[in-house]
C-alpha cells in the first residue's frame, strides 16, 4: 500500500460519506472510491468557518487579485497536522488551492509532498483594471509553481494556459472529467415528448437567454435546476427546481429522473474557456437524454462530439436558431434515438471512472 492522501474539497462530501453509497453518483469525489483502495490512507478537508489570524490578509488579497483567497476556511494548526503527513494533497478546485495557499507554498519545501490541482475557469477571465492583472498574474505564477500538477478538465484552457506561460507547460496536465455511469444509467421508461431539462449554477450559464427561450416556447415543459433563475418571472410552462449539489437540495436520484423523463437536456453557456456544463452533458448523455448546448472555446473535447451524431451543438446563443433547432429535435424520433444510443456510448467508453481514476493515480506516483 502507498502513503497517504488528502483531498481539499469545498463541501459536501463528508456528509455523504454517511450514508448508502448506492444512493449518489462518484464523480464529484475525484477519485477517493479508488485511491482508498491503494493508500494506507485518504482523508478529506473540506471549508469550515475557521478564526484565524490570516483573515484580514486573504481580504487584501481578494480585492487586488480577485482570486478566491479564502484562507480562513482551510488554514489551521488541526489541518497542517493532516497534511504534513501526506504524499499527495488533491486540490478538487483553483478555489481550495488559494484557500489553503500558506499550506501549497509550504509543501514545496517539502519534496515528499506533491500537489496536484483541478482547474476550471481560472485562466480565461479577463480583468478590467491593469493593476489587478498585475497581481492577478503575480500570484497565478506563484499557484503554478509551487504545484505539481496543474490539471484541466478542458482541453481549450489548458492550451490557453500553454500560451500565457509556457515555461510551466510541462505541469499542465489535461485528465477530461468523467462520470459515474453505473449511477447515470439510460431510462426505462419513454420520455415526455415535450419536455425539456436544464441544470445549472455557474456563472457561464446563459440565464437570461434561457428565461427568454422558455417565453418564446409557451408548448414545451420546461424542467430548470438552479439557483440563480428565481428573479426571473416564469410562464406556466416552466417548472423551477431551486438545488445546489454541495448542499443536497435535491438528489441524485431526483435528478437522474429529471434526465429520465426529459426528451433533450439544453446548455446555454456563455462564451469561455471553462468548461462549463460538461457534468451535466456527460451525466444527461449516460441517462441516455441528448443534450443540446452552446460549442464555446472551453468545450471540453473537439474531437470525439460530432454535431447530429451524439450531440446537439450552436455556435451562438441566437433565439431563433435555438428555437427552430430544439423543435426540430423533439418531431424527429429516430433522430432522438439515434443521438441517445450514439451519447451513452461515448460516454461509458471516453468517459468512466474507471480510466479517470487510472489516469489521475498514475500522475499522483
Amino acid at each position: 500500500m502507498k502513503n497517504k492522501v488528502t483531498y481539499f474539497f469545498i463541501s459536501g462530501r463528508k456528509e455523504r460519506l454517511n450514508r448508502n453509497p448506492d444512493t449518489f453518483a462518484k464523480e464529484f469525489f475525484y477519485g477517493y472510491f479508488y485511491l482508498k483502495n491503494k493508500y494506507k490512507k485518504v482523508e478529506i478537508i473540506e471549508y469550515q468557518n475557521n478564526k484565524s489570524f490570516i483573515n484580514p490578509v486573504y481580504k487584501i488579497l481578494n480585492k487586488i487579485s480577485d482570486l478566491p483567497f479564502y484562507c480562513n476556511l482551510l488554514v489551521s494548526k488541526k489541518n497542517y497536522k493532516i497534511l504534513r503527513n501526506s504524499q499527495n494533497i488533491i486540490y478538487t478546485n483553483q478555489n481550495t488551492a488559494f484557500s489553503a495557499f500558506p499550506f501549497l507554498a509550504a509543501t514545496k519545501l517539502r519534496r515528499s509532498i506533491k500537489s496536484h490541482i483541478f482547474i476550471m475557469g481560472l485562466f480565461g477571465k479577463k480583468m478590467n483594471y491593469k493593476v489587478k492583472d498585475l497581481f492577478r498574474n503575480f500570484f497565478i505564477k506563484l499557484f503554478i509553481y509551487f504545484s505539481d500538477n496543474v490539471i484541466f478538465l478542458g482541453q481549450g484552457e489548458k492550451e490557453l494556459a500553454t500560451l500565457k506561460y509556457p515555461k510551466y507547460k510541462d505541469k499542465f496536465k489535461f485528465l477530461p472529467f468523467a462520470i459515474d455511469v453505473e449511477f447515470w444509467t439510460p431510462k426505462q421508461m419513454p420520455p415526455k415528448k415535450n419536455q425539456v431539462l436544464f441544470i445549472g449554477n455557474d456563472g457561464m450559464r446563459d440565464y437570461e437567454f434561457l428565461y427568454n427561450l422558455s417565453k418564446n416556447l409557451l408548448d414545451i415543459d420546461f424542467h430548470f435546476v438552479s439557483n440563480n433563475l428565481t428573479s426571473f418571472q416564469f410562464n406556466k410552462n416552466v417548472s423551477l427546481h431551486k438545488g445546489d449539489w454541495r448542499n443536497e437540495e435535491l438528489s441524485d436520484e431526483f435528478i437522474k429522473t429529471l434526465y429520465h423523463e426529459s426528451s433533450l437536456t439544453i446548455l446555454p453557456i456563455k462564451d469561455t474557456y471553462q468548461p462549463s456544463g460538461q457534468s451535466v452533458a456527460l451525466q444527461s448523455l449516460s441517462c441516455g437524454t441528448p443534450v443540446l448546448i452552446t460549442k464555446t472555446k472551453g468545450f471540453w473535447d473537439k474531437d470525439n462530439f460530432v454535431n447530429g451524431k451524439n450531440i446537439f451543438f450552436l455556435d451562438e446563443n441566437n433565439l431563433t436558431e435555438w428555437e427552430i433547432l430544439i423543435r426540430n429535435i423533439l418531431s424527429d424520433t429516430t433522430k432522438l434515438k439515434s443521438v441517445s444510443d450514439n451519447g451513452r456510448k461515448l460516454v461509458v467508453s471516453h468517459y468512466n471512472l474507471t480510466d479517470f481514476n487510472t489516469k489521475l493515480d498514475a500522475l499522483l506516483d
